[in-house]
């Protein structure tokens, strides 16, 4: 992976500022944080929120402000919407699924079966310094302004520029996929079931998608965005 030039943090640097400019259209404060006992706690008590994924949750996972944060959107001292993020340095990201440490890296769990991992073989390799986010949640007072699509553009753009990630991936379950979030809202170029079958997170079946996007990938759409009349993606996402 070749490094970042000064173009690509100039890119990143304007990719931030137009979607903090939109956000404070909206009067909404945006604060980045590395306690995930916050995120966590925000979670617990979020409406309509019924899963805590334990990626982000560190009495289930080792976290620290060199592999996560958080975002949180605020209006009017009210948190309204949040998201997370991980960085995994690792030889094989499908291979941190199938141990469990995905989800759970503090201490082994007692699962009775094995992971489905159902990816279709042309999905490459994902390994280096991958970029995970998870944990997104919006207050159903604020869903259909477009944060859905605004928060994980955001978070990508910042574990760019700070984890310097080869990769970044999120999942979804399959009422989430069959919106075309991953894709529309996410900005995800490529979506994929993942595991079909017991999914330990739930602790029930499911149908579990991964969006994915490269290095390239991910320096090509700042470009992109930064030229006009880029925000309407995000912007016009649930």
């Amino acid at each position: 992976m070749r490094a970042l030039t000064s173009q690509d943090y100039d890119n990143i640097q304007a990719v931030i500022s137009l979607y903090l400019d939109d956000l404070d259209r909206m009067g909404l404060e945006l604060t980045v944080e590395t306690d995930m006992t916050g995120w966590a706690d925000v979670m617990r008590s979020a409406p309509k929120m019924s899963l805590l994924n334990p990626t982000f949750d560190p009495s289930e996972s080792h976290l620290h402000p060199g592999n996560s944060f958080w975002l949180r959107l605020r209006h009017e001292e009210q948190t309204i919407a949040c998201i997370a993020n991980r960085l995994f340095v690792t030889d094989d990201y499908i291979g941190l699924k199938r141990s469990f440490r995905l989800w759970y890296d503090l201490k082994p769990v007692l699962v009775r079966q094995p992971l489905n991992i159902v990816l279709p073989e042309d999905v490459p390799h994902i390994s280096g310094r991958v970029g995970h986010h998870g944990g997104l949640w919006v207050h159903p007072d604020w869903r259909g302004h477009g944060l859905a699509g605004t928060l994980p553009r955001l978070t990508r753009a910042l574990s760019m520029r700070h984890f310097d990630v080869d990769w970044h991936c999120g999942a979804v379950l399959k009422h989430i996929a069959d919106r075309g979030l991953p894709l529309k809202a996410y900005g995800y170029p490529h979506m994929d079931v993942c595991i079909d079958g017991y999914f330990p997170v739930t602790n029930q079946n499911e149908t579990v998608y991964m969006g994915w996007i490269t290095r390239p990938e991910i320096l090509k759409q700042f470009s992109e965005w930064v030229q006009p009349a880029t925000l309407e993606p995000a912007a016009t996402a649930a």
